[in-house]
């Protein structure tokens, strides 16, 4: 049996790496490309951020299923907001010490709902190793180190103990020995490294485990900085943050005793969990204040619960939002739809009517409404991945069609029906809110 490599590239685009793999430019993407298979076509869970797509990976489970709505959202039952991105006034809100503990105990083991890749892997007699990725759930204890700068914020209070699998390099927090030594893997972090949660500490941790004796059945190395990178300067020019990542992986694969025993010995799977659009050049035009659109209304303080007063809560997820009502009726919630459709910038809102099917609803400003419901009926319009879909209303509102084969046909929005049904779950908002194409 072989070896597992799992690679993720944070924000990888199949707009940016087939070309630069065509033009020489990824030389190791190249020639796994010529043993393997390169598939252009994949598509994100819906939200497709960070925090939900790569619970997706680590579980293989929609955001409806694992319980991470987005990197934003707030959870009816425990009357408790999630906040894992890196806005700091709502960190500052919530209290730092809260985020950090938030993060390292309650996001892997209360919030996430699903059995991860590592749990599954261990639990059947294998190892697994976690480099770095923000989801890292496993059965074996593990010591926690918090940097001394950080212990140093108001309110960090020191966690001493995580669960992972066998094998664990947590940026600067926690690190598992190599397997078959009593030294621990070696890996510099540091505040000019976001304190260990960086593609360079990452491939040392991986360069490290080269050398390991026996190595894991399966291991997951996460590299971040695509997406800081793509977020600055967009996802054509970040291209060296990801000609970075190629020369790591040529590196640990020379380790490995060069290409082909590194195939006898791996099956190596590199994927992204997202990718980015392209953005307005003017800020102010790309960004859809919420605020604004809603300022008829009182909303609740970014970062904390309901206070008195409150109607709505607003958790922005990028090109998405969920928004929260503190009482739903069918009038406040056709309200409200109409209200956020009068904003140009926003291109669809969605809704569901748990009672009755469920049913799904999209909305938008002038290009219809589509109601849709899961089909089990062969007769109804079937998409790519033979789901079958029961509709009503206008298909330009996800902008799809059907073929004469009676085959749905996505745009602008891949799978959307599927992505939709996996976006609503028990912690997501009443509504989701997508922005038009280069807003945010």
């Amino acid at each position: 049996m072989k070896n597992v490599l799992l690679v993720v590239i944070d924000a990888l685009s199949a707009r940016v790496v087939p070309p630069a793999i065509e033009s020489g430019q990824l030389p190791t993407f190249q020639q796994l490309k010529r043993r393997g298979v390169l598939r252009d076509q994949c598509t994100s869970v819906f939200p497709s951020i960070t925090p939900a797509a790569t619970a997706s990976i680590v579980t293989g489970r929609d955001p409806a299923d694992h319980g991470i709505s987005g990197n934003f959202w707030f959870d009816r039952d425990h009357d408790s907001v999630a906040y894992y991105g890196d806005d700091f006034p709502v960190i500052f809100n919530a209290g730092f010490g809260k985020f950090f503990s938030d993060y390292l105990l309650r996001l892997n083991f209360q919030r996430l709902q699903s059995e991860t890749l590592y749990e599954s892997v261990e639990r059947c007699g294998l190892s697994a190793a976690a480099l770095n990725y923000m989801w890292f759930r496993g059965d074996v204890d593990h010591e926690v180190n918090v940097p001394l700068l950080l212990k140093l914020l108001p309110g960090v209070s020191p966690v001493e103990r995580v669960r992972g699998p066998r094998v664990l390099g947590l940026a600067d927090f926690a690190r598992s020995n190599r397997p078959g030594s009593d030294q621990p893997l070696q890996a510099t972090g540091g505040i000019s490294r976001r304190f260990g949660f960086h593609d360079d500490t990452t491939a040392e941790y991986l360069l490290d485990l080269a050398e390991a004796d026996p190595f894991p059945e399966f291991t997951l190395a996460y590299f971040p900085n695509n997406d800081f990178e793509s977020h600055k300067v967009g996802p054509h020019a970040a291209l060296p943050v990801v000609q970075s990542v190629d020369g790591y992986l040529g590196q640990f694969i020379e380790r490995r005793g060069g290409l082909d025993k590194f195939l006898d010995e791996f099956a190596i799977v590199i994927v992204g969990d997202h990718a980015q659009s392209d953005l307005c050049e003017d800020e102010d035009e790309r960004s859809v204040d919420l605020t604004n659109v809603l300022s008829e209304y009182q909303l609740a303080t970014p970062g904390e619960t309901w206070s008195d007063g409150d109607r709505l809560m607003v958790c922005p997820n990028m090109r998405a939002s969920q928004i929260y009502m503190r009482h739903r009726d069918q009038s406040s919630l056709s309200g409200l739809i109409e209200h956020l459709l009068g904003e140009p910038r926003i291109d669809q809102v969605l809704w569901r009517d748990a009672e009755n099917g469920p049913a799904y609803h999209v909305a938008t400003r002038n290009r219809g409404v589509l109601h849709f419901t899961e089909s089990h009926s062969t007769s109804d319009p079937v998409d790519d991945h033979d789901n079958h879909w029961s509709l009503d209303g206008q298909l330009s509102a996800i902008d799809a069609t059907i073929d004469q084969s009676n085959r749905l046909r996505y745009k602008g929005y891949p799978n959307a029906m599927e992505r939709i049904v996996g976006g609503f779950g028990d912690v997501s908002g009443d509504i989701w809110v997508t922005a038009a194409l280069g807003h945010e």
